[in-house]
């Protein structure tokens, strides 16, 4: 069984950093390791289909395009949630939806100069109240993203190590927003529907895939602690498999054009975007390419 004590999630709020430590009094050789452990080495194009997730100007998750309209992610970078997170809990732990069209799909290898390319147009998430073991979520987006190829998604067994992409922080007191990459980080234990690495990511890093030996996605990062980094640190993915018959549902009634959502999952139906590529604004008015709306020209 996964240990179940208090967990930080990893998303990224613009004015803290959830579950990181100050590093005040831990010893020099902790300290050392942070940034190469944690940070890995920058990705460089290596992998395109991963993509940050800006929140409302707020927050910062990375997610996977594994179709040209979805966006794989974790289900608390799209929801309102408790701060914290016991695992098991009794108690509801995701308060509600936030506007899909508030979720910008951030295309490149730095998060501070990535092209926003799509907003979200609906989310698709467990029919559940909990986090634990279901968080995990689709982000349906307003336009196809034909100039990126997909990623794959698999089964975690036989899988024994898994490499992690993310645009997170590259340890408790470094800086996020590079896509950074790490390989060969050895699973260390596994439930129905998670499994646990150690050090590996970090605020940020929360949706971001953990890829197999072929580069396909088994995980999804869902929580951490206690810190970043440190012989301590623990991270939690959501397995895939465990909910590919609700992601295989909603792509293939996608595809076959009679709508998203399954009837074991809960579809959150907002918005979309009003400008970008192939939709122009009205006279009188430009296109914010930071958010891709229409706003008063001055």
């Amino acid at each position: 069984m996964l240990r179940s004590f208090q967990w930080g999630f990893v998303a990224l709020a613009l004015a803290a950093c959830l579950g990181c430590s100050s590093g005040e009094g831990e010893p020099a050789d902790v300290l050392a390791e942070r940034e190469p452990i944690v940070g890995g080495t920058v990705d460089r194009g290596k992998d395109p289909a991963v993509v940050a997730i800006d929140i409302g100007g707020e927050g910062l998750c990375t997610g996977s395009l594994i179709a040209p309209r979805w966006v794989l992610t974790a289900r608390h970078c799209v929801s309102e949630t408790a701060e914290a997170v016991q695992c098991p809990s009794r108690a509801p732990q995701v308060r509600g939806a936030r506007p899909a069209d508030s979720l910008t799909i951030l295309v490149g290898d730095d998060a501070q100069t990535a092209r926003p390319v799509a907003v979200g147009r609906r989310v698709v998430v467990p029919d559940s109240n909990q986090l634990c073991d279901h968080d995990l979520a689709l982000i349906e987006l307003d336009r196809a993203l034909t100039s990126i190829a997909p990623l794959a998604l698999s089964t975690l067994s036989g899988v024994e190590t898994v490499r992690g992409v993310g645009f997170g922080k590259r340890g408790d007191n470094a800086a996020a927003g590079k896509k950074m990459t790490r390989s060969n980080v050895p699973i260390l234990d596994s439930s129905a529907a998670e499994f646990e690495v150690g050090v590996l990511s970090c605020s940020g890093d929360s949706g971001g895939p953990a890829l197999d030996s072929r580069g396909r996605v088994v995980g999804v990062v869902s929580r951490g602690g206690p810190n970043c980094s440190g012989r301590q640190s623990r991270n939690i993915y959501t397995r895939v498999d465990a909910f590919r018959e609700l992601i295989d549902e909603t792509l293939s009634r996608n595809s076959s054009g009679t709508g998203a959502g399954t009837g074991t999952g809960t579809g959150v139906s907002t918005g979309t975007a009003e400008c970008g590529p192939g939709k122009r604004c009205a006279n009188g008015t430009r296109c914010n390419p930071s958010t891709l709306r229409c706003e008063a020209s001055s």
